[in-house]
């Protein structure tokens, strides 16, 4: 069994021996590249679970930027050599083209399949013990259709509650640590003029990781406050927006709409920008070429496609 150091990585551990299955011969912590993952994935269970696309993508990711770290979760082989755990990560390295670290378990009972990730009920029990859970839930959602619309050129993707596994939303907060760490700024501006505390929340988190984190500060206490702005201030129009109860639907249209607004007006103060007014623009036609009652005379169903966060 060889010994690979890589110091810059913090790690040191070992390629694996491998059987006649094409699988480690004992349990442990290995480096894995796109040769091992597309030969483990050969012994893939038949009826492993629905493959996610996006969790896949979410991994890969991590692992092109260099954020993929060793957890106690582990790729699992049964007593016959069959992979009953792991294919989503497996997959994430071969899409990579990376080498990563992972923990390897072999010779498990295939009895355990049955409740392989049932944990995560675990999980989101004690989740909902967090302070601020349900607004960091829901930030959490946004973040992921955020980061689908990114992917999608912008163009916007469904946001209605049933397109995310529990799971993988817990794992995006489990990310995203700026969400707790906003969560009580996200309330104050709720508090104070109603402006959604989750969608408020997921726009400050981006904003933690983007070009411009030292102007979080000043925007919550203007939405607070309302004091120290001015005519063409972005800020003082999402505040009126919120108090004039502009953004309380809860439709799939009205929801991406107050996204955009939200990215837009905090891009202008990370900016310094006057505006002369905020507006997101999603009026789509439906099949049969017919406008929502609420587009608008003139509209014609034109989109906007969803900003990045400044």
């Amino acid at each position: 069994m060889t010994e690979i150091d890589r110091p810059e990585d913090g790690y040191s551990f070992s390629v694996p021996i491998l059987n006649e299955y094409g699988i480690p011969v004992r349990s442990g912590d290995y480096w894995v590249g796109g040769d091992l993952a597309a030969k483990w994935l050969e012994r893939n269970l038949e009826g492993n679970r629905k493959l996610s696309t996006l969790r896949v993508k979410r991994y890969a990711k991590a692992m092109e930027e260099g954020r993929w770290k060793l957890t106690h979760q582990s790729i699992a082989f049964d007593k016959q050599g069959t992979l009953i755990d792991g294919q989503h990560r497996l997959l994430a390295v071969l899409n990579s083209k990376t080498v990563v670290p992972m923990r390897v378990h072999v010779g498990a009972d295939p009895s355990t399949f049955a409740v392989i990730d049932t944990g995560y009920g675990r999980v989101a029990s004690q989740f909902m013990r967090m302070a601020n859970a349900n607004i960091i839930k829901g930030a959490a959602r946004i973040i992921l259709f955020a980061e689908q619309c990114r992917e999608n050129g912008g163009e916007v993707t469904p946001l209605h509650r049933g397109i995310f596994d529990n799971d993988v939303i817990f794992e995006t907060v489990d990310q995203w640590p700026e969400l707790r760490e906003c969560a009580a700024a996200a309330s104050r501006v709720y508090r104070a003029c109603g402006s959604s505390s989750t969608n408020m929340l997921a726009v400050l988190a981006q904003a933690s990781r983007g070009k411009n984190p030292k102007a979080i500060d000043s925007f919550v206490e203007k939405m607070v406050l309302g004091e120290d702005m001015s005519k063409g201030d972005p800020v003082l129009l999402l505040r009126n927006r919120a108090i004039a109860r502009m953004d309380r639907s809860l439709s799939y249209r009205d929801k991406t709409i107050l996204y955009g607004t939200t990215v837009k007006a905090w891009n202008a103060h990370a900016k310094g920008e006057k505006i002369k007014f905020l507006r997101f623009t999603y009026d789509e036609k439906s099949a049969e070429g017919m406008l929502p009652v609420s587009a608008g005379k003139g509209s014609t169903g034109m989109r906007e496609k969803i900003p990045e966060v400044y």
